[in-house]
Parts: C-alpha cells; structure tokens; sequence
C-alpha cells in the first residue's frame, strides 16, 4: 500500500511539475510534439530506441554466457522479453533508472531455473555497467553544460554536484574494490563493526556474498567478456546521446556536438528525481538546458515529450510480456492445486 501510495503521490508531484512547464512554453508545444512523434522523424527516434534496446538485451546475454548459460534462439527471444518487462517497471515507477531488476530476477529464475544468486548478479552487473557510462555522458554533459552557461541557483548547483559527487565516489569505490578482487560487503561490515560469520552463516547471508562473488569475478579486466560488457555499455550509450542530438537536429536547432552533449547530459540528470517516465523533470531540465545554451526554450519540452514518447512504446511492449507471464504462471499454479 505504501509503494501504491509513493508512486501516486510522485505521479501527481510529476504532472503539476509538467503542467506548469507547459504553461510557460504553451499547450500547443504538446501538439507540435504529438505531430512531431507521429511523422518519419519520430519513427527514427522509435527505431533507434529498439537498436538500443536490443543493444542491452544482447550484453545481458553476454553477462549471463560468462555465469554458464548460452541462451539458445528462441530462449533469446524469451530473454529479450525479461528484459523489456523490467524496463518498463523501471520506466514506469518512481526514477526511471531502477524498479524492474527484481521482475528480471524472478522470471529469469522463474523461466529458466536460473540460480537465484547467478540470476541476481547478472541483473547487478548489469545496472552497473550501465551506471558507469550513464554518469560517463553525464558528468561529460554537464561540464560542457557549465562551458556555456550556469545553473539557475547556488542550490541547483548544490544539489547536483552532490548527487553526481555521490554517485560517482560509490561508482569508484566499488570498482577499485572489485578490480582487486576485494569484498566490498566486508568493508561494509567492518565499518559498522558487525561479525562477518554471523551474516555468512544465514542462509540469506551466503547468498549475498555468492552474488558479490558473481559480480567481482565478472569485473576482472583478464576477462574478454569484461571488456565486451563494456564496449556494448559504450555503444548503447553513444546512441542514446545520438538520438537525443538527431532528435534536437529535428527540431531545428542547428548545434554542435559539444551543445548535444550538454543537453543529453542534463536530461540524464532529470532521470535520477523520483518521477515517473521523468514526468515533469524531463520538460524542466529541458528548458533549462535549452534556455541556457542559446536554443529555443519552447523546444525543450518538446524534446522531452518525443523522447518519453519512445520509451513509453517500449514500456508498454513490456506490460504487454508482463501479462503474459502473470497469466503463465498464474495459470500453472490453478493446475498444479488441480492435479493435487
């Protein structure tokens, strides 16, 4: 119930936000939006939204062949599935970058008898790997976003450099931890001084540090697929910079790549604030960032509005997979009391 209610309140904080940017700009921004996303340009933006899509499905796929599964055709097929309905619960619930990897879990365990442990950790390495290029671009983006203008408070700036701060000495800490073969839930438990034997002793325990066993094997730089994992990271997001500057192209906003750059790297930050689908801080970072680099402010939110419009087709086709898989196994539970 208080999950249900979390998100309801973070909907509703998100279409106030969403609202009030569009009174600024105008209504009919929505509809130049809508027009904008059913033409042949929003069909490129929704074609390379899929290319990256499967871009992502094919490195869970490499992450799991190093745990010892090599999904077959038609078992990719199921794979790539998993991965659409945990995207789409990561999409839709409050900050758009997590929610789904528990659905991911589950089903890959529930799907394929996939180890829990291994199953857990392929869905670990593959948020991190994904971390470590988004705040890649956007720590890229928003230096080049500083290069031509400021943020519009001392606060903002605050808030930001504190966030992004945090993030990334998380992101550093843990690879200096894994890359030396190092616990990093042992630090962990050093630090609040809690008794190693008695977490590992727990069933729940031992499972946990198998996960982190899991994680720091992958992250071995003497692995080909460590640095496949990372190749595919970059690649995928190299394109989702790239559909956001073709998009901006779109738009009529004749820029460079170091203005792409800024305005990818601030909708990236819009991404970490607790709203769905970035309902309401996709629009303001938007115009924040169009305002400052010199561009047509009213684009902004136009350029959020196309870009959600693409990631929501792809949430939806996860809904859709998400059913199904409720009524398989539903239906399987019906049987099996049946038969008992």
């Amino acid at each position: 119930m208080k999950k249900i209610l979390s998100f309801l309140v973070a909907l509703i904080i998100g279409f106030l936000i969403f609202g009030i940017v569009i009174k600024i700009v105008g209504l009919r921004r929505v509809e130049e939006a809508f027009f904008l996303f059913l033409s042949f340009k929003g069909l490129i933006i929704i074609l390379l939204t899929f290319i990256i899509a499967v871009i992502s499905i094919l490195r869970w796929k490499l992450i799991l062949q190093s745990q010892g599964f090599n999904p077959l055709t038609e078992e990719l097929k199921e794979l790539g599935k998993i991965w659409v309905v945990g995207f789409a619960m990561s999409y839709l619930t409050p900050v758009a970058l997590l929610g789904g990897e528990a659905f991911r879990v589950y089903l890959l365990k529930k799907k394929f008898n996939f180890k829990w442990e291994k199953s857990a950790a392929s869905v670990a390495i593959d948020k991190i790997l994904d971390g470590t290029f988004f705040l890649m671009f956007l720590i890229v983006g928003i230096l080049t976003f500083l290069f031509y203008g400021r943020f519009p408070s001392k606060t903002m700036a605050w808030l930001v450099v504190l966030i992004v701060g945090g993030l990334l000495g998380l992101l550093l800490f843990f690879y200096f931890k894994a890359l030396n073969k190092k616990s990093v839930l042992e630090w962990f438990l050093k630090l609040f001084e809690i008794e190693k034997e008695k977490i590992k002793n727990t069933t729940n325990g031992k499972m946990v540090f198998d996960i982190e066993k899991e994680i720091i094997r992958f992250f071995s730089p003497r692995r080909k697929t460590f640095w496949k994992g990372l190749s595919l990271s970059f690649l995928k997001y190299f394109l989702l910079f790239l559909r956001a500057a073709i998009l901006i192209l779109f738009l009529g906003e004749g820029i460079g790549v170091t203005k792409a750059l800024a305005v990818y790297g601030f909708s990236n930050f819009a991404l970490l604030f607790p709203f769905p689908a970035a309902l309401g801080s996709l629009e303001t970072a938007g115009i924040l960032s169009f305002k400052t680099l010199g561009l047509n402010m009213a684009q902004g939110p136009v350029f959020a509005m196309v870009l959600r419009g693409a990631d929501l087709i792809l949430s939806f086709i996860g809904i859709f997979f998400l059913l199904k898989f409720a009524l398989k196994l539903t239906g399987k539970k019906i049987l099996g009391f049946r038969d008992k």
